[in-house]
């Protein structure tokens, strides 16, 4: 457990305490923390919210991408380590005598660039800061809280450019890479650089060579299961890029959101196209409440991947409280996301990884417009230090655990 600093009172009359280093293995399966190309350090440090951890990618499965990365957030560390297995089958599959003889049919089909089209760095993973304890700031719930910005920032957080364009997705090349993405348990609009480069050249070898993708797939002598975090829906298989981006866009104008915002939105390269479709469908099922637009703009102006998803989490929290308990009856989005349900309940959702007493939390949760609600619960998905627990509790708080 870390150390408490001797001296420093908390917002409640406790001591703060530094984030402890956790050992990963109480995080994930221990059997998850290293297979074929990879290996995950055992030990994360933690910031009060979120860990940080460390990938080593092997050469035997990343060649020339093999190297350290570093991933903030349990979330992304499941997806990306899920992402491995097709990353090794990919590879795998450009090594067989079936891939040679498609590869050399591609080469005089026409528009053979697609897969090789430039792609953005994966800030989520070359570990930028995610901010996402930024979102933790001071609370006004006030008329004003809610400030709309139709501005938007690309400093961090990129997702990995999806290949495609009107005339590959009309001949068919967006269908075979869709295919593909869902044979292999993976998000085709992943913002992993490394899978998405292997994912639109492998693509493109198979839609040029008329290849199946089970045909493909057969190839692969002794082909491994693979398996994966649930990171789409089939819609986002079934359905042509253009159009998931046309479902977006109308249901955010059904919320309400200006045009700008809408562009906003869509053009947020920190929200993954499947992580747009996830959030809408998650919005539009909590209904027509007061804050869902503010919510909505709120996830388009994230920086950060880490931050987008760390929302768009909060905002499917919401959707099965009003399920399990009772339905959510407004919104409040002064930095993370506040609901209030029908019984008058107050829901703080925080899938964060591991909660500490740190002065950042500790000035959050007792912010006076907080403490000024009634029965306000923390919904936390993650773990806690005993000394957040016990502060918590002080503080009125109740606490929900578990997904």
């Amino acid at each position: 457990m870390a150390a408490v600093q001797p001296g420093q009172l908390g917002a409640a009359g406790g001591q703060y305490e530094e984030p402890p280093v956790v050992n990963v293995a109480e995080l994930l399966p221990y059997t998850a923390l290293s297979g074929p190309g990879y290996s995950v350090q055992p030990q994360a440090p933690t910031n009060g919210a979120m860990g940080q951890y460390t990938i080593v990618a092997d050469p035997s499965v990343f060649h020339d991408d093999a190297g350290t990365y570093y991933v903030e957030s349990l979330d992304m560390l499941k997806i990306r380590l899920s992402e491995i297995p097709a990353i090794a089958q990919l590879d795998s599959m450009s090594n067989t005598d079936v891939f040679a003889k498609a590869l050399a049919t591609s080469a005089v089909r026409p528009v053979t660039a697609a897969a090789n089209m430039v792609m953005h760095p994966m800030d989520t993973v070359t570990g930028l800061p995610s901010g996402v304890g930024d979102l933790f700031g001071r609370v006004s719930l006030g008329a004003g809280a809610i400030a709309s910005s139709a501005s938007n920032s690309f400093g961090s957080g990129k997702a990995a450019s999806q290949a495609g364009n009107a005339t590959l997705n009309a001949l068919g090349y967006d269908q075979v890479r869709r295919q593909l993405a869902q044979k292999l348990h993976v998000d085709p609009y992943s913002s992993d650089p490394i899978l998405t480069k292997k994912l639109n050249k492998t693509a493109w070898v198979m839609f040029s060579a008329r290849m199946t993708v089970s045909a493909a797939m057969m190839a692969v002598p002794g082909s491994m299961i693979i398996t994966a975090v649930t990171v789409t829906n089939d819609l986002v298989y079934q359905t042509p890029r253009a159009d998931l981006i046309i479902i977006v866009q109308k249901k955010l104008k059904s919320f309400g959101l200006s045009q700008e915002e809408i562009v906003a939105f869509t053009t947020n390269t920190a929200i993954p196209l499947s992580l747009q479709v996830s959030a809408v469908k998650d919005l539009e099922a909590l209904g027509n409440i007061p804050g869902r637009r503010a919510a909505a703009v709120a996830i388009g102006n994230m920086m950060t991947e880490y931050q987008a998803r760390f929302l768009v989490t909060s905002i499917h929290m919401f959707e099965q409280w009003s399920q399990q308990n009772s339905p959510i009856t407004r919104i409040w989005a002064p930095g993370v996301l506040i609901a209030r349900d029908q019984h008058g309940a107050t829901i703080l959702p925080a899938p964060v990884d591991y909660l500490s007493w740190t002065p950042r939390i500790a000035g959050f949760v007792t912010d006076p417009n907080l403490m000024a609600l009634r029965h306000r619960v923390l919904w936390i998905t993650g773990k806690m230090t005993p000394l957040a627990r016990q502060q918590l509790a002080a503080n009125g708080w109740s606490i929900r655990e578990g997904q």
